[in-house]
């Protein structure tokens, strides 16, 4: 019974902008078989908020939302998600027709209760399961939050039961999870959110929650930011009146080709097409290695003289004795002269030529077949990130100095914390924004690493998804949670103690508390 538990256990991995799942723990951890956007649509005039959570059991006299009853399904019938609220979006008046909802975002006002058990039952038809007949295990992954309180847990373990009739549920924090997956069992997450981002602090697999910090930027942040760059650049604005055949743009049509733009950029460019810069300045570098990314060590001395690259093989060689008579040796020098004159005109050459502009060619759905330049601008997208929303406005790496910080961390575990740092959200996927924000936290590190001291690191280390996961080789780490459920997934369920997860039965007798028995370190 435990060999099936663990190989049809269900791994839904919730954030705050997508849903990813797969059915059934396989040797070689496989990835998502159904992802879904974390939002639905619901008609605009029969949409209305929420003003109040509905009652639940609660631990210390917390509150908590509990989900809708079932019987309100009926009302739904209007409701869009999936591929139909895609197809809908592309209408131009979606924006009056629908109120777009993003249940597992952060909600300082109400939880959405009734939309994420909405959108998970949703997501069990994609695996192709039925909610009536459920009789696999659950391991659920919430979308991160400053901290995960035991009435939310106990709504977690409610919906899980009630409205998705699982027999078997656990629930693993997301900054575990993600730890996890990228081989360490304490270190610093950092996941940026659409509109926020939080650091999270592990240590020996516990979650240090009283040292989580928020930053109020996030990816949308980044989104505006790019679209602002692109109105103002004249080489785009070139290339679309090209494109279009005319000399002059509308600002509603400009607008239109611009948000085009942007999000080709934010879903196809995300790879070697995009260098976030690094910090200038100083000895620190990034350099990668098998799964990691060390900062604070010193560059070495690989400087060579460009002239004895360019012509030191065909350098006249050192006079010597030889047989060949006079004639013969002026012969050899001048050959050798011309050469090593042929190759210092081609350097000049190549120096004096004109560089290639920094550009990638994309397409855009409102213009089918036409090629549009788009030069180094798109590097500058993640600059939110990294120098706050306005001049002196609060950074992600200015956050993670800040939780560091937190009294309630040890001299020792602030210093070991700096060797596993790890960075999730969607933002992630952007190859070079994870080695460039390392770098910004590098006035932290000691000036040199030859110096020495117990108060301050000498260096940081980049955590990815190890290469021995096959089948997230080369992977980003917006994944890294989701990996992280599968491995704890693995075990979770084997254990007949019920360490690690409740059952049907736990479930009836204690109702949702039955969770705060469940002794997974980190809740």
């Amino acid at each position: 019974m435990a060999h099936l538990r663990d190989t049809h256990a269900v791994v839904v991995h919730c954030d705050t902008d997508y849903l990813r799942a797969v059915h059934g723990i396989q040797e070689l951890f496989n990835r998502p078989s159904a992802t879904l956007r974390a939002c639905y649509a619901v008609p605009s005039a029969s949409s209305s908020k929420l003003e109040e959570p509905n009652g639940d059991v609660a631990m210390d006299g917390e509150a908590t939302a509990t989900p809708a009853p079932a019987a309100e399904v009926i009302s739904r019938s209007g409701w869009l998600i999936g591929e139909d609220l895609s197809n809908a979006q592309k209408e131009d008046t979606f924006e009056q027709k629908y109120e777009l909802r993003w249940p597992f975002r952060s909600n300082k006002l109400v939880d959405d209760w009734e939309g994420r058990e909405y959108m998970l039952t949703h997501l069990y038809s994609l695996l192709g399961l039925t909610v009536s007949s459920n009789s696999y295990p659950l391991l659920l992954i919430p979308p991160p939050t400053p901290t995960l309180t035991l009435s939310h847990q106990a709504s977690y373990t409610q919906l899980a039961f009630e409205n998705l009739n699982t027999p078997v549920f656990s629930l693993l924090p997301s900054p575990i999870a993600s730890l996890y997956a990228l081989g360490a069992t304490s270190g610093i997450i950092v996941h940026v959110g659409s509109t926020e981002t939080t650091v999270f602090v592990i240590t020996d697999s516990v979650v240090r929650w009283e040292c989580s910090t928020t930053v109020e930027v996030g990816e949308s942040d980044c989104r505006a930011f790019l679209e602002k760059l692109l109105e103002e650049d004249e080489l785009l604005d070139t290339e679309l009146k090209a494109a279009l055949g005319k000399e002059d743009i509308s600002v509603e049509e400009k607008s239109k080709l611009i948000r085009e733009v942007s999000e080709v950029v934010w879903n196809e460019c995300t790879g070697d097409d995009l260098e976030v810069p690094l910090l200038k300045g100083g000895n620190k570098v990034v350099t990668s290695g098998a799964g990691t990314g060390v900062v604070g060590a010193e560059k070495e001395d690989d400087s060579f003289d460009v002239a004895k690259k360019l012509v030191g093989d065909n350098a006249p060689p050192a006079p010597n004795h030889s047989h060949k008579s006079k004639k013969q040796q002026a012969a050899i020098a001048a050959a050798a002269a011309k050469t090593a004159q042929a190759a210092a005109d081609a350097a000049a050459a190549a120096a004096a030529a004109p560089q290639p502009i920094d550009a990638i060619v994309i397409n855009i759905p409102s213009l089918p077949g036409k090629e549009i330049q788009l030069g180094p601008v798109r590097h500058r997208l993640c600059e939110t990130l990294l120098f706050g929303k306005e001049p002196g406005g609060d950074t992600v790496w200015e956050g993670v100095g800040r939780a560091l910080e937190n009294a309630s961390l040890s001299l020792g575990e602030k210093l070991s914390l700096w060797d596993g740092v790890g960075v999730v959200g969607e933002i992630a996927r952007i190859k070079s924004f994870s080695p460039a924000l390392i770098t910004y936290l590098s006035p932290y590190l000691l000036s040199s690493a030859d110096l020495t001291s117990d108060c301050q690191p000498s260096k940081i280390r980049l955590l990815t998804i190890p290469e021995y996961f096959a089948n997230f080789k080369n992977s980003t780490t917006e994944l890294a949670p989701f990996l992280g459920g599968s491995l704890v997934g693995k075990v979770a369920f084997l254990d007949s103690q019920g360490k690690h997860s409740i059952t049907k039965v736990d479930y009836n007798l204690k109702g949702p508390a039955a969770i705060y028995d469940v002794s997974i370190e980190g809740q």
